[in-house]
C-alpha cells in the first residue's frame, strides 16, 4: 500500500480487541462471578455502569466469548436495547438465543417466558441476558422486563442471568424498588480512562493501523478524548480521522497538524456542548437552574413553577438520556431524586 494507512479495520467500532489496556480488574470481577455458571450455581446479576466510551461492552464481550467457548451449556443472549428497546423485543432475542423462533405478532408475554424456559430447561441451558444501553430500555417504559427475566428462575425453573450496561446510573435508581432489588446484585462502575491508559490503548492501534505516527499526535488524540470524559471510543474515532485527513494530505505519517484538523469537526465536540446548543426554551431553563448547584427534583419543580409538573418530568427525562444532567436517588426522601449537570 503507498498510504498512511495499513489497517483501518483495527479503527473501526465493531473492532474487538484482544487485550483491554486498564480494565484488567473489571475483566476478573465479571469472569469471576460468571465462573459460577460453569460450576451449575447462580451468578450474581449485574449492573455495569459508567460514562460511554470506557470499555463496558468491549469488556462484557470478552468475557462472555471466554464463557461460551468453555461451556457449550451457556447461551449469552445479547440485547442492544437501542434496537431492540421493548419489553417484545428483548424477550423475542433470549427466545432466539435458546432455539424458539417465536412469531413477531400474537404470543403472549406470559406464553413466551414459559416457552424460553422450558427450552433452557429441557436442554440444562444457563442463559446470560446482556442488556447492552439498558437506560434507553428504561427511559422508554420497558423496564418491566427485567422484572419478567429476574423471576423466570423462581417461576419457571429456569437458570437466567441479567447483565444491563448503562451510561447512566441514576436514570436505572429510578425504576420501581421492586423491579430494582430484584435485577441488581451487584455494580460494576467502569471510571473514564485517563489520558496514560488512552495513549496506551492508542498507540497500540496506531501500530496496526498506520505506516508511521507522531508520538505527540497520539497524545493529543488521548487529550482530547480525555476532556470529553475519558472516551476511548471517540479517541479512537479521532484517531481514525485524523489519519484519514494527513492521508489525504500525502503525508507518510501521522501529525499533530491532522488530529487538531480531525479534532475542530463537529463529530467530536463533546455531547454534552452539542446537545445544549440545541436545547429548547424549557430545557434551558432546567439547566440554567441547575448550574447553581444540585436540586431535589421537588426543589426545582417549585423553583420553575410556572411549568406542569408532569410536562418537567419528560423533559428532565430526555435531559438525563441526553446526557446533559444526571438524576440520582435522594437518600430518605422516597421517591425524590438530586438532579444534577453532568460533570458538577
Amino acid at each position: 500500500m503507498d498510504g498512511l494507512i495499513l489497517n483501518e479495520s483495527v479503527l473501526l467500532p465493531e473492532f474487538q480487541p484482544e487485550r483491554l489496556p486498564g480494565r484488567e480488574g473489571e475483566i476478573e470481577e465479571i469472569a469471576h462471578n460468571f465462573r459460577l455458571a460453569l460450576e451449575g450455581r447462580k451468578p450474581q446479576n449485574l449492573l455495569i455502569h459508567g460514562p460511554p466510551g470506557t470499555g463496558k461492552t468491549a469488556v462484557l464481550k470478552h468475557v462472555m466469548g471466554l464463557l461460551e467457548e468453555y461451556s457449550s451449556k451457556v447461551r449469552i443472549a445479547y440485547v442492544n436495547c437501542w434496537n431492540a428497546g421493548t419489553r417484545y423485543g428483548v424477550l423475542g432475542e433470549v427466545a432466539r438465543k435458546v432455539g424458539f423462533i417465536s412469531p413477531m405478532k400474537g404470543t403472549a408475554v406470559e406464553d413466551l417466558l414459559r416457552r424460553i424456559a422450558e427450552i433452557s430447561v429441557k436442554r440444562g441451558l444457563y442463559v446470560v441476558v446482556v442488556l447492552d444501553e439498558m437506560d434507553r430500555l428504561v427511559a422508554s417504559g420497558h423496564g418491566d422486563v427485567l422484572y419478567d427475566l429476574s423471576r423466570m428462575n423462581e417461576v419457571y425453573g429456569a437458570r437466567v442471568s441479567v447483565v444491563g450496561v448503562v451510561n447512566d446510573f441514576g436514570l436505572v435508581m429510578s425504576l420501581d424498588p421492586r423491579i430494582r432489588s430484584s435485577v441488581i446484585s451487584k455494580d460494576i462502575e467502569f471510571k473514564g480512562y485517563t489520558v496514560p491508559l488512552l495513549k496506551r490503548i492508542l498507540i497500540e492501534r496506531a501500530r496496526h493501523a498506520f505506516k508511521s505516527a507522531d508520538d505527540e499526535a497520539v497524545g493529543l488524540c488521548a487529550a482530547h478524548a480525555y476532556k470529553c470524559g475519558g472516551d476511548a471510543r471517540l479517541a479512537i474515532s479521532l484517531l481514525l480521522a485524523a489519519g484519514r485527513i494527513a492521508e489525504k494530505k500525502g503525508l507518510r505519517e501521522l501529525d499533530v497538524g491532522s488530529v487538531r484538523e480531525a479534532a475542530s469537526q463537529k463529530s467530536f465536540v463533546p455531547k454534552q456542548e452539542k446537545a445544549e446548543v440545541l436545547l429548547g426554551e424549557v430545557e434551558r431553563m432546567i439547566v440554567d437552574a441547575l448550574k447553581d448547584g444540585p436540586l431535589q427534583s421537588g426543589d426545582l419543580y417549585r423553583k420553575l413553577g410556572s411549568i406542569n409538573e408532569r410536562t418537567l418530568r419528560n423533559y428532565i427525562a430526555k435531559l438525563v438520556e441526553s446526557g446533559i444532567i444526571v438524576a440520582e436517588e435522594a437518600e430518605g426522601k422516597g421517591k425524590s431524586r438530586v438532579l444534577r449537570l453532568r460533570g458538577k
